[in-house]
């Protein structure tokens, strides 16, 4: 019966919002843009291929001062990070982003570590 009470007060908490927020085990700092340390979670990413035989990584982001994880989806060819939260879209046109910029070590690192 405990374990019952338990299970539903957690329950009823988390849609209230009274849970603590899930905690990465593995976060990893990979690029500040001066004010913003941002950091990806290795612990919840997976891997899929689309039609076109492209690589994609889903996995959560965040900022130091930010205490939750946000979705985002990294293309691996050319880098490409889409992370609604921090307002990176795709680019246009199939480009990528260039290595040293945000999105661009983001996506590296999220395909590559």
């Amino acid at each position: 019966m405990k374990q019952f009470i338990t299970g539903t007060l957690l329950v009823l908490a988390s849609i209230v919002g009274f849970t603590p927020i899930s905690a990465a085990e593995q976060p990893v700092q990979v690029t500040t843009d001066g004010s913003d340390v941002y950091m990806i979670d290795l612990d919840n990413r997976t891997q899929y291929y689309t039609d076109a035989e492209w690589r994609h990584v889903s996995f959560r982001v965040s900022t130091i001062g930010d205490k939750y994880w946000h979705s985002a989806i990294a293309a691996c060819s050319p880098y490409q990070v889409k992370a609604p939260f921090y307002q990176c879209p795709w680019i246009a046109n199939g480009g990528g982003y260039p290595e040293g910029t945000i999105g661009g070590n983001i996506a590296r690192a999220a395909c590559n570590w």
